[in-house]
Parts: C-alpha cells; structure tokens; sequence
C-alpha cells in the first residue's frame, strides 16, 4: 500500500480524519483534539514548535499518526541528561509531550498497518533532520507494546526509564470488590479505617466536572506534593488552570474538604477506554487519624468503575504504595535515534 506523509503544525489545520483514527485506533485521551489543542494554547512546558504527522493512502485516508514537539532544556525527568548528556542544551524532537506518561503510536487496524507505522516513524526522523534538532525520539512508551521492535528495527536505542501502573477494571464487579479481593488484609484494613476516619470527621466529597473545581487550590496542594520530589514546577500557577479549564469535559475533578478548607484534591481524564488518574495534591498536615491521600484514592478508584471504562490508568512514580494496592506495573522505555534521515521501507 502506497503512503504519503503530511505534516501540519497545528490541531486545528487537521480535520476530524484525526479523530477518526484516534477513535479507531483506540488511542490515549493525549492523542484526543481536546488534549492536543489545551497543550499547544497552554504548553505546560516550553515547546519551540509543533508537528502533527498524518500518514495517508492514495484515497486521502489516514492510516497512522503522530504529534511530535520541538523542545530544549526540557527533560524534567532527567531522561536526556542521564542517557544522552552531548543533548542537553540542543534541541530534540519528542513524541509525546512530557505529560503524556501513555505515549503510542496511533496506527488503525488492519491491512496496511504495520507499513502506515514505519512511515511515520521515518517521517518523526525526516523532520528532525529538517529541523536540526539533535534527537528524536518516543518518550513514556511501553516496553512490552509493538512500539518496542518497529523503534528498535527503525535504529532506536532503548533505555527503561519509569514504570507505568494501571489495573483492568473489568476485573472486579466494583470497588469494593477490588478491596475485598485485591488488598491484602494491612492494606485493606488502612484504606477503610481512613474512609470511615474521614466519614467521622465530616470530610465531605465532590465529583464533577474540572472546570467547576477550585483549580487554584489543586494547584496549591499539588505543588506541595509535588515539592517532595523537587517537581513542584510541574504545575506552574495560572498555566496549569488554564490548561484543565481549555480540557473540556474530558477532564473530572474529586475534592475533599474538611469544614471549608480543601484536603485534596484530584484531576482525572478519560478516553474511549480508560479513565487515567492523572494528577493529584493533598495536605501534608493537620488531618489526624486519615490520610486524605488514601481518602482520594479511595474515591477515584470508585469513580473507575463508575466511568464504565474497561482500565484505569494511574501514571508514574509512588511503586510502593501502587504495589501494596494491586495495581499492575509496565516498564516505560524512551527510544533515541539521532536526528538524521531515516530510510522508509515497505
């Protein structure tokens, strides 16, 4: 099957062809226009430019694609500085934005697949050559997906650089079933004494749409959580709120207060499939015998099921808590290559 790549720098020059093949390819809610559009009007980190890489058939449909960020100094991971230090300072071209720990390569199933996928991973290479940048590359990738061997044929190199946690939510008929039947009986014990600890201290819950939620106090107590881990930055005030508030209705919000005063609070996002638990802050003190952590928790997960999504996905970092509570982890892999042409082969 004869391909041919274009490449638009903005969501919006893009017609629904786009969501067409994110909806058939099942991808990601960061591959979704809303996401999209959001990060190029509220780039929660800086981006030089922005691609969006379509790979068509002679009839004009779309068979794969890829959104792809011209970047410098912008590693928050220290993924360039640890793996390809001679990087830092330059450019790189990534696919997805840093924010995206589920990036895939949305390619639409059947005939012509596999080839529609080796295009636009040339076409990510091509661009970078274009551009000068002095990597590209896929970041946040699962190890054990079908990116791992087309990036490594395509010339490549793999490093392991998180772990990614998540739980198939068909599993269990709910979430108390989830704790009944996945909690060992210490972590089953914790996570209902602090539901009934809040509930006797009058913690009251809201669920709903993000653009009705007090953004400005989740970002307080997100950059608070987030300054345990020298990252409070990851959510830059007024930045942050815009970005949710330009989400749409993709994006959910759960609070907890204590009286008036807000405890935590918790952003989530969903796609076709999987509703992602995406970002979260919550008071470090002054909540005696529970921790609104866990209270949080508690309450997205049942959100999950709720959503009538098949997998909730739940990101990076804090392993050993995810551990204790079953979540299933997936190694997350960053691939390189160096920003000179590819060769596309069919």
């Amino acid at each position: 099957m004869d391909h041919t790549v274009r490449v638009h720098t903005t969501i919006d020059d893009v017609d629904g062809r786009w969501d067409d093949l994110m909806t058939a390819a099942r991808a990601p809610v960061f591959y979704r226009r809303p996401f999209l559009r959001a990060f190029e009007k509220h780039p929660l980190h800086p981006v030089l430019r922005t691609a969006y890489l379509l790979v068509e058939d002679r009839s004009g449909r779309v068979h794969a694609a890829l959104p792809a960020y011209l970047q410098r100094d912008v590693d928050p991971m220290r993924v360039i500085a640890d793996h390809h230090p001679r990087a830092v300072g330059r450019t790189v071209l990534l696919s997805h934005v840093w924010h995206c720990y589920d990036t895939v390569l949305p390619v639409r199933p059947g005939p012509g697949g596999a080839s529609a996928a080796r295009h636009a991973v040339t076409a990510l290479r091509d661009l970078a050559s274009q551009w000068e940048a002095r990597l590209c590359g896929i970041v946040n990738a699962d190890a054990a997906g079908p990116l791992d061997a087309l990036l490594t044929d395509a010339g490549f190199a793999g490093v392991d650089i998180d772990v990614g946690w998540g739980l198939v939510l068909d599993h269990y008929s709910g979430f108390d079933d989830y704790v009944g039947n996945a909690l060992k009986s210490k972590a089953r014990y914790n996570l209902r004494h602090d539901l009934r600890q809040a509930e006797s201290a009058g913690v009251t819950v809201r669920t709903g749409d993000a653009r009705d939620a007090d953004l400005d106090e989740f970002v307080r107590l997100a950059r608070g959580t987030a300054a345990k881990f020298d990252n409070s930055d990851y959510y830059r005030p007024g930045l942050f709120q815009d970005f949710v508030l330009a989400l749409g209705d993709c994006a959910q919000a759960v609070e907890l207060r204590a009286g008036d005063r807000m405890i935590a609070s918790a952003l989530t996002l969903t796609d076709d499939t999987r509703l992602h638990y995406w970002a979260v802050g919550y008071a470090q003190k002054d909540t005696p015998g529970y921790s609104p952590f866990y209270v949080a928790y508690a309450h997205v997960m049942r959100e999950a099921w709720a959503s009538g999504r098949s997998w909730v996905e739940l990101g990076r970092r804090n392993a050993s808590f995810k551990r204790r509570y079953g979540l299933r982890p997936r190694v997350l892999r960053a691939y390189f290559a160096d920003g000179s042409p590819g060769r596309i082969r069919s």
